[in-house]
């Protein structure tokens, strides 16, 4: 099946007075927990019941193995880490905590989950 694409329009960052065409994804929808849940199931022999119990667990004890600064690698998905932007200070000494800016949840996919769509094929929306 190809990815379905469409055309927009956007100011060109070089200069603002020029527009540039690109090629977007088309949203296709969203894959919300009951649709996963029950893909799953039809792969496994779990239910659908105990395939979103685990994906709920999943999702309540992953925050957890984050903050407490580890990677959590899911196998040929990827893995999911914190990172953590500061304000630079001039000396080492004057680094504190209180110069963390924020923090964000870096997904990073594996070779395999990126190999499987090396060879997309496409489609233009007309």
């Amino acid at each position: 099946m190809a990815v379905k694409l469409k055309k927009i329009a956007r100011q060109n960052p070089q200069n603002r007075e020029e527009t540039r065409y690109y090629l977007v994804q088309e949203n296709a929808g969203m894959i919300d927990l009951k649709d996963l849940a029950a893909a799953i199931e039809k792969q496994t022999a779990m239910t659908r019941a105990d395939v979103t119990a685990v994906l709920v667990s999943l999702a309540d004890v992953l925050p957890g193995y984050l903050k407490e600064g580890k990677s959590v690698r899911f196998g040929d998905l990827g893995s999911f880490r914190i990172s953590v932007s500061s304000e630079g200070m001039a000396s080492e000494a004057a680094l504190s905590a209180r110069h963390v800016k924020g923090a964000k949840i870096v997904f990073t996919p594996a070779v395999e989950l990126k190999a499987s769509i090396a060879k997309l094929s496409y489609s233009i929306a007309t």
